[in-house]
C-alpha cells in the first residue's frame, strides 16, 4: 500500500461541501472521501495530459499510454472516443509487429 503523507490545501466552499456530501452518503471519513475523489481526478488528468502530449507529438503512442497508466489498446480506444486519429506510420506499425513477434517467440519457448 502507498504510504500516506499529510498535505495542507485550500479548497473552495463548493468543493468542500461536495467532499462532505460524499463522505456522508458513503459513510466515509472526509479524508478518505477527499483522497478517493483526488485519485479519480488524477487518473482522469493523466489521460487528458497524455492525449494532449500525443497530439502535440511530444509522446509516442506507447509513451502516452504508459503516462496514462493504460494498455496501448485501451489508450487507442480513448483516442477514438475523443476523435483523435493516430499518427502511426507504416514503419511504426511494422516495428511494433516485429516486437510482438519476438515477445511471442519468447513465450512459446
Amino acid at each position: 500500500m502507498t504510504k500516506l503523507v499529510s498535505v495542507t490545501t485550500r479548497l473552495g466552499s463548493e468543493s468542500l461541501e461536495y467532499v462532505k456530501k460524499i463522505s456522508k452518503m458513503f459513510n466515509l471519513d472526509k479524508s478518505t472521501a477527499f483522497r478517493d475523489i483526488l485519485q479519480k481526478g488524477i487518473r482522469e488528468d493523466k489521460k487528458e495530459k497524455a492525449l494532449d502530449l500525443y497530439i502535440k507529438g511530444k509522446f509516442s503512442l506507447e509513451q502516452a499510454a504508459r503516462f496514462a497508466d493504460m494498455y496501448i489498446g485501451d489508450f487507442y480506444d480513448l483516442m477514438r472516443q475523443n476523435g483523435i486519429e493516430s499518427n502511426l506510420t507504416l514503419e511504426d506499425f511494422s516495428e511494433s509487429l516485429k516486437h510482438a513477434k519476438r515477445l511471442n517467440n519468447l513465450y512459446q519457448k
